[in-house]
């Protein structure tokens, strides 16, 4: 099988709803996927992104522009992580060679809900000229993430990869922080 040559690996976390309820890394698919990727010799980084219960876009947008992010690179986002990749490759004209966004996020939960900054920017029509492939996972998710897939999809055309049972990407729901369909779509 014939590896992808990314540049670099980037995979962003989500927003926890407080700072009491941060997942710790070793039950987060995203440091999994990061080991995995960095078994077969990727460049891979799962950063641990500012405040995640309150994100701040400038702020992880100065955190993430610390990694080197080509026109070569894989981009990986979960929830608000795949809103800011979005926002982020929209905002500077930035194009990569794959954006995968897990249970991406855009429609807040509630009007006070904490990651709206993160949420804070237009979709356009056509917004697939950001990367060459984009691939969206989803599940049974919650009511406002179902309503977000909706909008990435008309603006991003993305391939969208459906499973069951998984509903936000969660260790709570999946069962595990292993998540093989991801890893399998990452080296494709």
């Amino acid at each position: 099988m014939n590896l992808p040559n990314f540049d670099t690996c980037i995979i962003l976390h989500g927003c926890p709803p407080s700072a009491d309820n941060i997942i710790p890394k070793e039950k987060r698919w995203m440091n999994w996927l990061e080991k995995k990727l960095k078994e077969k010799g990727f460049n891979a980084i799962a950063p641990a992104m500012p405040t995640p219960w309150k994100p701040r876009y400038e702020e992880w947008k100065e955190m993430f522009e610390k990694y080197p992010v080509t026109h070569n690179s894989l981009l990986v986002g979960h929830s608000c992580g795949a809103s800011f990749l979005v926002r982020w490759l929209l905002e500077t004209n930035n194009h990569v060679k794959k954006l995968i966004l897990v249970a991406p996020a855009k429609i807040p939960e509630t009007e006070n809900d904490t990651r709206q900054d993160l949420y804070k920017f237009d979709l356009p029509e056509d917004g697939s000229t950001i990367a060459d492939e984009i691939v969206i996972f989803t599940s049974n998710d919650f009511p406002h993430h179902l309503k977000s897939l909706e909008l990435y999809k008309r603006s991003l055309k993305p391939h969208v990869v459906k499973l069951e049972n998984k509903g936000h990407f969660l260790i709570f729901t999946m069962g595990t922080p292993e998540f093989p369909e991801l890893f399998k779509e990452t080296i494709r």
